[in-house]
């Protein structure tokens, strides 16, 4: 025979364990017929999560489906409805008919529609004679199966639920009629398809190996057309596998109920043999929540005979994991199959029974291991035989959640009181690799923005902080990728910062410019809409001043365009521009924000005006060095008369606008002639044109006082980063609300770093937690903030 025998239709009792055996199977989706898909609905599982219920457990609150986790699942199976076979009607007198006809159907139904999980009922015909007029030939008659057929329907729609699933195992044979028991079969599939209403959900069990020639009692791809989803009875394999290589066992013997490999017939066989017929995504790999034990003569041998008449039983999962605590046993020994790796095989000195035990069963280990295959193979899902064998057992659901579904929730207060604040992701059950985390930022219509994925290497939680602007609104999403390779769906939830939300740091934003333009925050919230380019390309950034600073601003390239990041954007009217010419170095803004003035290589200002604005007074008196890329940075005073230009030396040097007086020199400074070593220049917010003084920054890191005659000196810096003889030091950014008296802030190195300064008798700002950094590559260009 080329299928694993059926499971024995039977009731085996150990101890409190009941296990009610068929490899009856389940339901899975397809697109065919116009199912509506339950797999991928909003916080559902990624495949078919397909489980069985036995219905004398339905309402069992231990195991039944009050323990369940029905956001793990997209179909449950009601086992099942009898067909009686003189006349094809169901059978309505035993305890499976009474509970389907129950206030606990209903209550189980409501439970499941409420959770998006759809329900189908299970009509059951066991009978593998091969007699003409066996029970399965005549319940496949034509006028018996019609009969089968309407009241099936009439007890899906009574019942309120989605389908209905074929559990006839029988053998091929020819019947009385002269018709065999697998075209009749096919036919009756066929016919039931085409009576039940659209959308409604079709799927018929079969063995594991009936695709293996496809020649038996189930027509594989004759079915194909018919069916939503095949479910696979991988399971009770160990049966046909006792007596087939490796073991070539005399009788049975002990293996795995559901092996992955080496055997006769195992999953990965399975799995290729189905795909070869039919769509993967019809294909429904059926697993086991059980397993076997009984007494053998020794505990060391895997594949053990069990010794005739002493309680050889099939148990339930939840029975068969919690061996450790049950009376009478000693010496437990934990082990894997030897052959096909996964599989778990226990033994134990039973004093109850006055033995040595052996039990084999899936546990959790071994389940993935078949759960990976699934997902490899981009099958239609899984398949449970049956949900009540594992009830709540939390270690099974979180195997499916691994698995198949790693839905996360994000705990996120509404409102914030802090700009800087928390919140938690989790995932339930499921194991973990990494969560991935991006924010939109509502209010200024940005993002989405990618953070780097959390690594927590399979917990199920993390805690996640985020920077926020007062009075913002912010969207967060965020997924899970489990360790088993399932990337969940997107989950979102927001959040608003107060306006008078208290600030977490001495600034509303700090921030770091790349060369190729991109904008990195420094414990700082999120901005986006920068300009970028394939080459280092960027030379400036500054914030438009007002009192939504540093939201929005302006980044100068090299040849002299001024673009727009953050928002509102910043709509650029008149500006200089110098297509191909690496000239371009600074620029500054007015006061007003109106416009502002941008500095060439050599000295050269240019004004340039923001919307409809005008340009503002041109340069009447500024240093100019033909020829020579010396000028570094361009500074403005508060009343936009004019400014001074820092020159690679170290030169400070006067420029005014139009009608304005050139502001005073600058008495001391700093100055290396030749050496190109200025790299950033602070000028005091108080300065003017009769009084001047400031900061420059040196590229070892070292800073430097300047002030006009007449001015008091500024204090010294007296704690800051220095780096002799190493050229790394690319900007300073002073706190708001910085004096000469009073002045600490950051110096940017190249490699992103930011360090901490302050002059004599200032304490050091805070260190910065996060922020951009490439080591070894020197491509910082600036910090700015507000």
């Amino acid at each position: 025979m080329n299928r694993w025998l059926p499971a024995i239709f039977a009731v085996l009792i150990l101890g409190s364990a009941t296990v009610a055996l068929s490899p009856s199977s389940a339901e899975a989706k397809g697109p065919d017929h116009s199912v509506a898909p339950l797999v991928g609905r909003p916080g559902g599982p990624q495949r078919e999560v397909f489980g069985f219920v036995n219905a004398g457990n339905l309402g069992d609150p231990s195991v039944g489906y009050q323990s369940w986790n029905f956001g793990l699942l997209t179909t449950v199976a009601y086992f099942g409805l009898h067909v009686n076979a003189g006349d094809g009607h169901l059978v309505t007198y035993d305890t499976a008919w009474n509970v389907y006809h129950s206030s606990t159907m209903t209550n189980f139904v409501n439970t499941a529609h409420a959770n998006g999980v759809r329900v189908i009922v299970s009509i059951n015909m066991h009978d593998t004679s091969t007699d003409p007029n066996s029970q399965m030939c005549q319940s496949l008659i034509a006028a018996n199966q019609q009969s089968t057929i309407t009241q099936s329907i009439q007890q899906m729609q009574g019942a309120g639920i989605d389908g209905i699933n074929v559990n006839y195992e029988g053998d091929i044979a020819t019947c009385a009629n002269g018709l065999t028991t697998r075209d009749q079969f096919t036919s009756f599939v066929q016919s039931l398809r085409s009576q039940m209403p659209a959308g409604t959900y079709l799927a018929v069990d079969t063995y594991a190996g009936s695709a293996e020639d496809n020649q038996e009692f189930f027509n594989v791809t004759g079915l194909a057309p018919s069916v939503d989803a095949f479910f696979v009875m991988s399971y009770d394999s160990d049966y046909s596998n006792s007596s087939q290589p490796p073991l070539n066992c005399s009788s049975y013997c002990f293996n795995p109920i559901s092996p992955a490999n080496t055997y006769r017939f195992n999953v990965s066989k399975t799995i290729a043999q189905y795909t070869a017929l039919v769509p993967a995504s019809k294909v429904i790999i059926g697993q086991p929540y059980y397993g076997r034990r009984g007494c053998v003569p020794d505990g060391q041998t895997a594949h053990s005979y069990p010794i005739p008449n002493t309680n050889f039983v099939t148990t339930t999962y939840l029975y068969a994991s919690t061996i450790n605590s049950q009376s009478g046993v000693t010496y437990l020994s934990y082990h894997r199959d030897p052959q096909e790796g996964f599989a778990e095989w226990d033994t134990w000195y039973d004093s109850d029974w006055h033995c040595v035990r052996e039990q084999y069963y899936d546990d959790v280990w071994s389940l993935g291991a078949k759960y990976a295959l699934i997902n490899a193979n981009n099958l239609a899902g899984v398949g449970l035989f049956t949900l009540d064998y594992g009830g709540g057992a939390p270690e099974l659901w979180a195997q499916l959640a691994t698995y198949f579904d790693c839905p996360v929730t994000i705990a996120l207060a509404p409102t914030q009181s802090i700009t800087a604040f928390t919140f938690g992701l989790s995932a339930g059950r499921c194991s973990v690799g990494n969560f991935d985390v991006e924010v939109h930022d509502d209010t200024l219509n940005e993002g989405w923005f990618v953070q780097p994925s959390i690594l927590v290497h399979g917990a199920t939680s993390a805690i996640v902080g985020l920077q926020g602007f007062q009075g913002h609104t912010y969207t967060v999403r965020s997924r899970a990728l489990s360790t088993a390779g399932v990337l969940s769906q997107w989950v979102y939830a927001s959040t608003q910062v107060s306006a008078t939300a208290a600030k977490a740091h001495p600034w509303s934003g700090l921030y770091t410019l790349d060369g190729y333009g991109g904008l990195h925050p420094a414990d700082s919230p999120l901005l986006d809409n920068a300009p970028y380019w394939p080459w280092t390309a960027a030379r400036a950034v500054h914030a438009l001043p007002g009192a939504t600073a540093p939201q929005s601003g302006l980044v100068l390239d090299a040849w002299g365009g001024l673009h727009p990041y953050g928002g509102p954007a910043i709509q650029v009217g008149q500006a200089p521009y110098y297509p191909n010419l690496d000239v371009a170095r600074d620029f500054v803004f007015l006061s007003s924000g109106a416009g502002g003035y941008e500095l060439d290589a050599w000295g050269g200002i240019h004004p340039f005006s923001l919307g409809a604005n005008p340009l503002p007074p041109p340069p009447a008196q500024y240093p100019y060095f033909p020829g020579q890329d010396v000028a570094k940075k361009i500074t403005l005073l508060a009343d936009g008369s004019g400014g001074y230009v820092l020159d690679a030396y170290g030169g400070i040097h006067p420029w005014s606008v139009s009608g304005k007086p050139l502001p005073v020199n600058i008495a001391q400074y700093g100055y290396w002639p030749g050496q190109n070593i200025a790299r950033d220049i602070w000028l005091s917010p108080g300065s003017t044109s009769t009084s001047a003084s400031g900061y420059v920054l040196d590229a070892y890191g070292g800073f430097h006082p300047f002030w006009s005659q007449g001015t008091a000196a500024p204090a010294a810096v007296g704690t800051y980063g220095y780096w002799p003889g190493q050229d790394i030091a690319r900007g300073l950014w002073l706190m708001p609300g910085a004096t000469p008296s009073a002045a600490s802030g950051y110096v940017l190195d190249g490699f992103g770093g930011i360090h901490p300064f302050a002059v004599g008798g200032q304490p050091l700002p805070p260190a910065i937690g996060s922020y951009g950094y490439w080591p070894g590559r020197d491509i910082a260009i600036a910090l700015w903030g507000a």
